[in-house]
């Protein structure tokens, strides 16, 4: 009788186990599918302005965010999946700091203040909206110019940019359509080239 009790008891043990596991793997079950519908964020970043290993690409968000006095939540939401206006600005920023070569405080005092030549980024932000472009079209990193830059350096040093500013571009370009020429623009084109006798 009490080797049937055990075997009973066993088997009611054995059960009862089985009937934990179960209702563990059912919550587990759940918890991954919650985790499968939930997904990763439906917007996710890649940033390049942020390089090296994780302790390095940390001690540059430190690095910035001191510089603009800020914290986390002054460009992203709680779960980093979504910018805020100011964190919309800042990220157009950092594409301009990588196409540049340079930092933040390249142009930034902090987050009210600038240095001299925040000026001419204005006026190269301003030439990029007309443009339709952004700054890697031109820029390649600190002190290099793609192609398409060395090719803009000449109208810019020619026509003054720099005091005459961005809408002057237009007597020769079309606008948004990332410098091409208008009609006067070929024809100050080929006028230049039989100058040199191309």
């Amino acid at each position: 009788m009490l080797k049937l009790r055990k075997q009973q008891y066993l088997k009611f043990s054995v059960f009862i186990l089985w009937g934990m596991m179960s209702l563990c793997s059912e919550d587990l079950a759940m918890a991954n599918a919650e985790q499968a519908e939930k997904g990763p964020p439906s917007v996710t970043y890649s940033n390049p302005y942020f390089k090296g290993t994780k302790d390095e690409r940390e001690a540059q968000i430190k690095r910035m965010a001191s510089l603009f006095g800020v914290e986390c939540n002054f460009c992203h939401n709680e779960d980093l999946t979504i910018f805020t206006e100011e964190g919309k600005k800042s990220k157009e920023m950092m594409k301009a700091s990588v196409a540049l070569g340079v930092e933040c405080d390249h142009c930034h005092i902090d987050r009210k203040r600038y240095k001299e030549n925040e000026q001419q980024a204005r006026k190269m932000f301003e030439l990029c909206e007309i443009m339709g472009t952004e700054c890697n079209f031109c820029h390649a990193g600190k002190d290099k110019l793609t192609p398409k830059g060395e090719t803009s350096k000449t109208a810019f040093v020619t026509r003054a940019w720099a005091t005459e500013g961005t809408k002057q571009c237009l007597e020769c370009h079309i606008e948004k359509k990332q410098f091409a020429l208008n009609f006067y623009g070929w024809q100050v084109l080929n006028a230049i080239k039989g100058l040199k006798g191309m």
